[in-house]
């Protein structure tokens, strides 16, 4: 049986997020009630309290280990946060202000329900445009760490070095693959140096120039700023979840067409301020509630916790250079011993926890308990790529050719 779209919209969206307690819930208090539970489970069938406690997860999971190293910062001794939208409401606010941005050099659906309504998928094409734009970094951003290898891992000296107005050709036509248009330039410039209202606010961190813009997965560029930003997921955490009160359930009517208009309606000035807003029964914000209210990790630190942060350069929903404030941010705050309770790793490359012209294969659970247990920091993270023909089963088809599949 194939549920219908409106039925498909509310399981896949955040329609739970009329209720007060499920958004709490979502945001930070599983972890308060699901945490002791487990432990006591543990504790019944061993015998024991555990010895060692660990937080693992990626995307709202690295979300949810570094929320718990804020607010449970003395119930784990471990914690590996993957791709972590620790500040997911604002990411939200990007990805729809983003669906805005190409709707402006967007083809409109010619018929049916969105008959008239920006079709983004259409503002650019994967193969050809974001592959040039990818082969202009790596052109322009590859040696600067002092190794031509296909990888820029130096992202910092990228950002200086690559000028997306001078370094990619500019159409006197159609797009053909050797050129973007003018306006192709402007929306892509504007989404990397971030989202802004109309006084010129940032309201949330800009996006580094990467190869890994070229990313066929569904963890890629052009899945994230297309299909996620238009609905059912971006737009419905927004609607129900993120903002005080939460849009009327009438979003939900006609699914895709009303959501669309949703989207297209979305105000960087009225609308996303509403992610700091409470209301009547709604006590709480979602930046409350979604996000680490002590970014200095104070009671991870007393407990003398452990943490691993790692990141795709290309992360198109969450910012790598928002991560990398709260590192730097930490870093000021603790001094020189904040690399002996966290540190953060970024993989050059690669998207939103996986994909894109990098080695995206690792094992940091075995790193962090090597950390935690025996006293060994990770200095530094052995990473392979998934190529076709390669050792793991798991096939990343945005490995370069020119790469060994287990490089």
């Amino acid at each position: 049986h194939q549920p219908d779209a409106t039925v498909n919209a509310a399981i896949n969206g955040g329609v739970f997020g009329i209720d007060p307690q499920a958004r709490i819930d979502y945001g930070y208090n599983a972890v308060c009630v699901l945490t002791p539970m487990a432990k006591a489970l543990i504790a019944r069938y061993y015998g024991k309290n555990p010895d060692r406690s660990y937080i693992v997860g990626s995307s709202n999971g690295g979300r949810h280990a570094m929320v718990a190293a804020s607010r449970f910062g003395d119930q784990y001794d471990g914690y590996l946060a993957g791709s972590p939208g620790f500040n997911l409401p604002k990411a939200a606010v990007a990805q729809l202000w983003g669906a805005n941005q190409l709707a402006t050099i967007s083809t409109p659906f010619a018929s049916g329900a969105k008959a008239g309504l920006a079709d983004v998928s259409t503002a650019f094409t994967t193969t050809r445009d974001l592959k040039l734009v990818s082969n202009a970094i790596l052109a322009k951003c590859d040696a600067l760490d002092g190794a031509a290898d296909k990888l820029v891992s130096d992202l910092t000296a990228c950002q200086s070095a690559f000028n997306l107005a001078t370094d990619v050709p500019t159409c006197t036509g159609a797009p053909d693959g050797t050129c973007l248009t003018a306006g192709q330039k402007t929306v892509l410039a504007n989404m990397h140096a971030g989202v802004r209202n109309t006084a010129g606010t940032a309201l949330y961190a800009s996006f580094p120039y990467s190869e890994g813009i070229y990313n066929t997965s569904s963890s890629g560029w052009f899945t994230w700023k297309t299909a996620n930003a238009t609905g059912p997921r971006d737009p419905l955490a927004m609607a129900f979840v993120f903002t005080s009160p939460p849009t009327s359930p009438s979003v939900m009517t006609g699914v895709d067409p009303t959501i669309l208009n949703f989207v297209f309606g979305f105000s960087v000035d009225t609308d996303a301020p509403k992610i700091f807003a409470t209301q009547g029964v709604y006590t709480e914000s979602a930046m409350s509630f979604m996000t680490p209210p002590d970014l200095n990790m104070s009671k991870m630190v007393a407990r003398g916790g452990r943490m691993i942060v790692v990141q795709g350069a290309a992360d198109p929903v969450f910012s790598v250079n928002d991560t990398i404030n709260w590192y730097q941010g930490f870093k000021s705050a603790l001094g020189e011993s904040a690399s002996g309770y966290a540190r953060l790793f970024v993989v050059p490359g690669m998207g939103h926890s996986r994909g894109g012209p990098a080695t995206d294969n690792y094992d940091l659970v075995d790193a962090l308990v090597k950390w935690v247990e025996n006293g060994v920091p990770p200095d530094a993270i052995t990473a392979t790529a998934r190529g076709t023909g390669g050792a793991n089963p798991s096939v990343n088809t945005d490995v370069p050719a020119s790469w060994s599949p287990n490089r």
